[in-house]
């Protein structure tokens, strides 16, 4: 079993050893006596009185037993412990994943190894767990030893995240370690709160950074330009040159000066023939916003809209190709073959409707109806979400009959006035009234539902994009259900490549590095995606509240009480000190008591 000490504070005792020693040191000088006789010298005993002359170290009787004295003393104020032979803890370390942590990284690896070795002592054997932050991080390490898990934060912690909620993964940590288990939270600020009896253990710094803060690309007199937003964010001017590289080349530098907490926009066009650039800075501490590929985006995907014969109507009666017509990257067409969406008419007469992706509506011959009554009520759902429908009005119609598996969004009493239809690759958006008596067409509840729904429909096409995201934000490329899906990755610090193969069923949760890259997502030989990732997390770029603090204060103690056991020999000890006590007074007192008894011969 391993000796361990409650009160480390109890050594500061020892220091009565060399007052000890310097009592005896300082004898004081023999006092003259002049007597008649020389049978009285017998009677004479040493004593001391005042004065500073250092005489040389007698060893005695008393001498040792003071200093037994102190020893005793001290062993009894350290509290003694002994380690329990069978004790185990758990140890979970939380480290926290977000991007920031680049810049505090080493300093983590150095001030964390110490702290788990004293904690490791407290106890025979010591489970540890390694998690990250971030809740698709998984474990990191799950071991016995201190290098084990150091190894792993050296390999495996790789903190490139946003800005997140480490709660879940701190319950996750509790549930590991147990009611009384250790979990550690290591980041580089210190945290508002901490849950389920986490304890903090930040090893920030405030640093001084500036960068890219954001991103856009936009049409300019017929040229594609991009734009930037250069950001400092520390409390000091800071000077940086950028640069553009391009096709292999590389632009002039450009220098600039940004003042404390200020921000600088930058623009330039891309090269004739060239949809990749890379945006570069002067590097810093923190590099991640100092390098931002951007790429040339494509138009969105367009959607063939049948309007089901309606431009063969006069534009007058065009009701739904006109409004239909005004949203973005949509074209109408006569081909049914090609059509993405159809717009189609319930007709009781015909009752036969689209089997593909479709918005249906209701047209009633009547030319006028009494008005629907009944509550409106909006059901939760995206296309719904934040809208107000509350001031529709619509008169009473032809209904479309209710089908199975139809997922109502909107009633009114007991009719559904807006529902879904079909399976996801076939989704139709149901309109059970008759728009052209009603309010909807100037309502932007209306128009917004339709914008979602055909958004959502665009992101369900197999077709080739272009765009710039964020680090670690959803690609949301829609595939076919046919293997062959690779993702070819490009560093844009090292242009080192990496492709790799992925099955369909994962692509609509893959999600963008959490560095600047470039990106190409192919299903065979037909190109799906060509993306640019960009780093524009201010909140992680910004030092200035880093701190250095810790919440382990006391942990150790605590721990070494909870794994071990008091001296069973306290008692025995402490009636030990008090018979040194009596043996030093006894020693110290018989010259008084021998000079008393005798009496001198007249």
């Amino acid at each position: 079993m391993g000796l361990s000490f409650g009160n480390l504070a109890g050594f500061w005792a020892l220091l009565g050893i060399p007052a000890i020693i310097a009592i005896h040191f300082l004898q004081r000088r023999a006092r003259q006596q002049v007597v008649s006789t020389l049978f009285l010298l017998e009677q004479l005993h040493r004593e001391s009185e005042g004065g500073h002359r250092i005489e040389r170290l007698r060893s005695s009787i008393p001498l040792w037993l003071q200093l037994l004295a102190v020893l005793l003393l001290t062993w009894l104020m350290v509290e003694p412990r002994w380690l329990e032979r069978n004790s185990v803890q758990q140890v979970v370390v939380v480290l926290d994943g977000s991007a920031s942590m680049q810049v505090s990284r080493e300093r983590a690896q150095r001030r964390l190894a110490p702290a788990l070795e004293e904690i490791a002592a407290t106890a025979a054997r010591t489970e540890f767990y390694l998690l990250d932050s971030r809740r698709d991080a998984g474990h990191l390490y799950h071991g016995d030893s201190v290098s084990g898990l150091m190894e792993s934060v050296r390999t495996a912690w790789l903190p490139a995240g946003g800005t997140h909620d480490p709660a879940p993964v701190l319950r996750l940590a509790r549930s590991l370690a147990g009611r009384e288990g250790t979990v550690l939270y290591v980041t580089d600020h210190e945290a508002a709160s901490l849950t389920l009896g986490a304890r903090l253990f930040a090893v920030g710094e405030p640093e001084a950074n500036a960068g890219i803060s954001g991103l856009t690309v936009e049409d300019a007199g017929g040229r594609t330009v991009w734009r930037a937003m250069l950001r400092n964010y520390g409390t000091t001017p800071v000077t940086r040159e950028w640069w553009v590289e391009s096709g292999g080349a590389a632009s002039a530098r450009q220098s600039v000066t940004l003042a404390p907490q200020a921000a600088q926009a930058i623009q330039g066009a891309f090269p004739e023939g060239q949809p990749l650039v890379t945006l570069r800075l002067t590097p810093d501490t923190f590099t991640l916003d100092d390098t931002a590929p951007v790429h040339r985006p494509m138009e969105r995907k367009a959607i063939a809209v049948l309007p089901s014969g309606e431009l063969s109507l006069p534009p007058a009666e065009q009701h739904m190709a006109t409004l239909f017509g005004s949203f973005p990257a949509l074209t109408l067409t006569a081909d049914r073959a090609g059509a993405d969406l159809t717009i189609a008419y319930y007709n009781p007469l015909d009752p036969v409707l689209p089997t593909g992706p479709a918005c249906l509506f209701v047209r009633d011959p009547r030319p006028t109806a009494p008005a629907l009554g009944g509550t409106l009520i909006i059901e939760p759902h995206p296309l719904t979400e934040n809208l107000n429908w509350h001031s529709l009005l619509v008169q009473e119609s032809l209904s479309i009959p209710a089908q199975p598996g139809d997922s109502v969004l909107i009633w009114q009493g007991e009719r559904p006035l807006l529902f879904l239809r079909g399976p996801a690759d076939a989704q139709q958006l149901c309109f059970n009234f008759d728009i052209t008596q009603s309010n909807a067409r100037r309502l932007p509840a209306f128009v917004i539902t339709l914008h979602r729904f055909l958004d959502s429909l665009r992101g369900r096409l197999v077709r080739e994009a272009w765009v710039n995201l964020e680090c670690g934000q959803r690609l949301d490329t829609a595939v076919d259900a046919a293997p062959g899906v690779t993702l070819t990755t490009r560093h844009a610090d090292t242009g080192r490549e990496e492709t790799r193969t992925i099955p369909s069923a994962q692509v609509p949760v893959l999600t963008a590095p959490d560095f600047p890259a470039s990106l190409e997502l192919k299903q065979g030989d037909r190109t799906l995606l060509r993306a640019a990732t960009h780093f524009a997390d201010v909140r992680e770029a910004d030092f200035t509240a880093a701190a250095s603090r810790t919440a382990i204060d006391g942990l150790q103690a605590a721990l070494v009480t909870r794994h071990s056991r008091e001296d069973p020999g306290w008692r025995l000890w402490l009636l030990l000190l008090l018979a040194t006590l009596a043996a030093i007074w006894w020693f110290l007192s018989a010259p008084q008591r021998r000079a008393r008894l005798t009496v001198p011969a007249a």
